[in-house]
């Protein structure tokens, strides 16, 4: 993995100021500690930087990289899994190669293919091609958005990055908030693209590329599922799934320097273990847990007894609240984008134990959003056949105990009363009541209060995808929001900042062309969430180990936030230049504290998001 940067000034061709392209690219020195580079051309105002974490090629890979003429550069973030197919075919049209890096194939593909190259691709990439003999910028983000790719964009000058702050300390603009990203962000819990929190700096959609030709900058998408949607009709879901994923894994495993894994106590990162030991022998397996939560030491026991199920080097790290909270500023300077995500900061926990062991690790990232695993799914699925009235659910809230199940019932009730389907997929996904939503926004923000802006993010991604149920349209909207912007973010961040390569096999894109065709009844039957993945699963381990609860990266946030966590918010929403002095109702704020305080309800992904964002204003506005 690395990082990539690159500056062009379209608008007067001044020369590009080499101390500063070379200070802001070492801004991200985490993301590519074992090299870096760099290409200016004066007469075109060009400026190119590379930070370098040494995968594969480790010799002669070295960027920026240009072709034979020098007429093609190219910086570029991540891995291709097919490049030595794709060399093959190329090398057959002619094309010669110097080095054993897929990032020379890049070169290649784009000479080829043009700008079609990116549909010959499976990995995760951001790149960026400077065509010198067409004064253009070719850039192109993976299909989900795995790698990042943010940009800036004005009457004089192009700048992209992997990370926002290397923008910010190149151009010096201003720092401001863009109002419409929070909002959209308080919703969602991620900040959707091309937006970011901050107002002149935008994001790659997933699946997108995006060309700057004489001033004139144009995005398309290069990614199309509707036609393999649902597509399968009979056959023999396990076998064809389990030979496509193992494809997929062993695809994954290509490296130069030494793998593993990041270990949960589930059956996704169990899968993968599995096959990575039968193609690649012993495995070293990472995993950590949280201290004040019993649930999350069973995690640790648990992944304990999938890596010893397969003879792996099992490896793992209690964390307390102390270490978190120690960790918060650094996360936050990391992941630029807060995320209502309070697991997050587990994987960077994760990647800096693995540092001084291996480069890479594998992941079962994707694999929920594929099949359907999260308890939603299930509710959404069959809430969609059985009409329950909401008098009769009300009622049933009354009798309940459990919070989660308040919660749960209150989706329900919200999703019966909706009427359209950008209307329902935007209610299933907010994490806001509407009533939360007036009384959380001050009357400055009121006003972006609309259906359309909040609906506007599921018309984007649901565009030109046809049929389907409510649920199968719920699992796209998901896998390009809540894991591209979110969960694969937060990876993808926290990964780099302990500078370890995170790949995700069932994002590969070969096996997701192969498993989103499997109809929904193979996915969620009989209240079996993953139901296709865990019977292929019983191949791997004892059914009781496949059949087991659900449990992930979980943390004892509910709790912290009654503790120090809790002082600490508090602090932060009460000081006077805070987000939620500004942009939210302060009132509701405190409510929101007490209420959870007082066990009412539970409020811990919107009182971490807020607390995220008020650490991320601190970090990123403030100074």
């Amino acid at each position: 993995m690395c990082g990539i940067f690159g500056v062009l000034n379209y608008k007067k061709g001044n020369p590009v100021d080499l101390d500063l392209l070379k200070q802001s690219t070492r801004l991200m020195t985490h993301r590519g500690p074992d090299d870096e580079g760099y290409y200016t051309d004066d007469k075109c105002g060009v400026g190119l930087g590379h930070r370098r974490l040494t995968i594969i090629d480790i010799e002669t890979g070295k960027q920026p990289m240009s072709n034979v003429d020098q007429s093609h550069w190219i910086v570029f973030n991540g891995e291709i899994y097919n490049f030595q197919e794709l060399k093959k075919y190329l090398a057959s049209k002619g094309h010669k190669f110097l080095t054993k890096s897929d990032t020379e194939v890049l070169l290649a593909a784009y000479a080829e293919f043009g700008e079609e190259m990116t549909k010959k691709l499976n990995g995760i990439f951001a790149f960026a091609i400077w065509d010198k003999s067409k004064n253009k910028f070719f850039i192109a983000r993976d299909h989900f958005g795995v790698k990042p790719l943010y940009y800036y964009f004005d009457s004089n000058v192009f700048v992209f990055s992997s990370e926002y702050k290397a923008i910010i300390n190149y151009t010096k603009i201003e720092r401001v908030i863009n109002a419409e990203a929070l909002f959209l962000c308080l919703n969602f819990r991620h900040t959707p693209a091309p937006l970011t929190l901050m107002q002149d700096i935008k994001k790659l959609y997933p699946g997108h590329s995006m060309s700057l030709m004489n001033g004139k900058l144009s995005i398309s998408k290069y990614l199309d599922f509707n036609h393999i949607l649902n597509s399968k009709k009979g056959g023999n879901y396990k076998e064809e799934l389990k030979y496509n994923f193992e494809l997929a894994v062993k695809r994954q495993m290509i490296s130069d320097v030494p793998i593993g894994i990041s270990l949960s106590g589930g059956i996704d990162s169990g899968a993968i273990l599995a096959t990575m030991t039968k193609i690649g022998g012993k495995v070293h397996a990472f995993t950590v847990g949280f201290e004040g939560n019993d649930s999350n030491k069973n995690e640790i026991k648990q992944a304990k007894v999938n890596a010893q199920f397969y003879g792996a080097e099992f490896n793992y790290e209690l964390i307390s609240e102390n270490d978190y909270l120690d960790n918060m500023n650094k996360y936050i300077w990391h992941i630029e984008e807060p995320v209502g995500n309070e697991s997050a900061l587990a994987y960077y926990f994760v990647s800096r134990l693995a540092n001084s062991k291996v480069k890479v690790l594998l992941n079962g990232q994707g694999a929920d959003e594929l099949f359907g695993g999260y308890q939603r799914y299930s509710g959404v699925y069959y809430s969609d056949r059985i009409r329950i009235p909401n008098s009769f659910l009300r009622a049933t809230q009354n009798l309940v105990g459990s919070l989660r199940l308040k919660s749960q019932l209150d989706k329900i009730i919200e999703l019966n009363e909706q009427s359209t389907l950008l209307s329902k997929i935007s209610a299933i996904c907010s994490i806001l009541s509407p009533e939360l939503r007036i009384n959380l926004l001050n009357e400055r923000m009121q006003s972006l209060n609309n259906s359309s802006i909040i609906q506007g993010e599921a018309k984007h991604v649901l565009e030109g995808i046809h049929g389907g149920q409510l649920v199968e349209k719920l699992l796209y909207f998901d896998m390009f929001t809540l894991l591209s912007e979110n969960l694969l973010l937060s990876e993808d961040k926290m990964s780099m900042a302990a500078s370890i390569e995170a790949r995700v096999p069932f994002l590969d894109i070969e096996l997701v062309n192969y498993v989103l065709g499997i109809p929904i009844n193979q996915k969620i039957k009989y209240f079996n969430r993953k139901h296709i993945l865990k019977k292929m699963c019983s191949d791997y381990f004892p059914k009781e180990m496949v059949y087991q609860k659900k449990r992930g990266f979980n943390n004892p946030m509910a709790i912290w936030i009654n503790g120090i966590l809790g002082k600490e918010i508090n602090d932060l929403t009460h000081s006077r230049d805070s987000i939620s002095q500004n942009y939210l109702n302060i009132k509701s704020v405190d409510k929101l504290v007490l209420q959870h305080k007082n066990g009412v309800s539970n409020n811990l992904r919107i009182l971490f998001l807020i607390y995220s964002l008020e650490k991320w204003n601190n970090i990123f506005i403030k100074q």
